[in-house]
C-alpha cells in the first residue's frame, strides 16, 4: 500500500459497506458539483482500481456509454528502466564531456558496475515512461456506474467545454467552480477529496482492495495471477503472484 500515515499501515483492504459509507458521506458535500464529482471518483477506483495518475488523466472522451455498458479507455503511464548498455552510453557521453574519467570507469569491477546502474535507474534519466491505452466497460446495470454516468452528464450539461473528468480549477464564494479547461487535478488533490469521506482511506487502498477481490474469486491459481495482471494493468506477473499470495485461499485437495 502506497504511502499511508503510519498508523493506517495495518489496516486491512475497503469492505464493500466502508464504500457505500463513502458514498453516502458525499452526499454532504456542500455543492452539487462536489458531491457527484466524490461519487464517481469512488465508483471509479472501486470498480477499476486505477493508479491515481490514470484517474486523473481521464476525458471526457475516454468515457463512452453503450446500450449495455460504459466503456473507460486508461492511459497507462508505464516505468520502464533503461538497461546496462544505455547506461555504458550515458557514461559514454560523461567521458565525452569531460565529467567522468575513462580510467576510474575502466578499473571498476563488474558487480559495481552493476550498482552503480541500478543507482542510476532511479534517475530521471535512467528510466522512462511509455504510455498505453487500456479499454475497461462496467455494465450500466451495476449499482456503481450510476454516479458515474450522473457525474458526467452533469460536466456536458455545465461545463461543455470542459476536457478532463477531473479538471483542475477554483472554487468562488464556496459555492461557484471555475475551471481550468485543459488542466486536469493531480493525485494528491484527487486523495483531498477522498480524505473527508474516511480519513483510513487512500486512493492506493481500493487498488489493493480491487486485487484482493480478484485473487480471492480466483483462489490461488495461474488464472488469479493473469486475471490480477490483467485487472490492475501491471507490467509484471511477479506483482500480480504477491496479490494472490496475500489474499487468495490456499485450498488443499479432499480425502477420503
Amino acid at each position: 500500500m502506497t504511502n499511508p500515515k503510519p498508523e493506517y499501515k495495518s489496516r486491512g483492504i475497503l469492505t464493500n459497506q466502508e464504500i457505500d459509507l463513502m458514498l453516502d458521506e458525499a452526499n454532504k458535500l456542500p455543492t452539487v458539483f462536489f458531491q457527484l464529482r466524490a461519487k464517481a471518483l469512488i465508483c471509479l477506483v472501486k470498480k477499476f482500481g486505477k493508479r491515481r495518475s490514470e484517474i486523473a488523466r481521464l476525458t471526457i472522451d475516454d468515457l463512452k456509454p453503450t446500450e449495455t455498458d460504459l466503456e473507460i479507455t486508461f492511459t497507462l503511464s508505464k516505468k520502464h528502466k533503461r538497461g546496462l548498455y544505455q547506461y555504458l552510453k550515458s557514461i559514454e557521453k560523461e567521458i565525452k564531456k569531460g565529467k567522468t574519467d575513462r580510467q576510474y570507469i575502466l578499473n571498476l569491477p563488474f558487480p559495481e558496475i552493476k550498482n552503480l546502474h541500478k543507482e542510476w535507474q532511479q534517475t530521471e534519466l535512467g528510466h522512462n515512461y511509455k504510455d498505453s491505452k487500456s479499454l475497461h466497460s462496467i455494465s450500466l446495470s451495476d449499482k456503481y456506474a450510476m454516479p458515474i454516468l450522473e457525474y458526467l452528464k452533469f460536466l456536458k450539461k455545465n461545463y461543455p467545454s470542459c476536457r478532463f473528468f477531473f479538471p483542475s480549477g477554483l472554487t468562488v464564494f464556496g459555492t461557484t467552480y471555475l475551471i481550468y479547461r485543459d488542466k486536469h487535478l493531480s493525485g494528491s488533490q484527487l486523495l483531498r477529496i477522498i480524505k473527508p469521506l474516511k480519513h483510513d482511506a487512500w486512493l492506493h487502498l481500493f487498488r489493493e482492495t480491487k486485487g484482493a477481490e480478484i485473487a480471492k474469486v480466483n483462489g490461488r491459481t495461474l488464472t488469479a495471477v493473469y486475471e490480477v495482471k490483467e485487472g490492475l494493468d501491471l507490467e509484471n506477473e511477479e506483482t500480480a503472484y504477491r496479490y494472490v499470495r496475500r489474499y487468495a485461499t490456499k485450498k488443499e485437495a479432499v480425502e477420503r
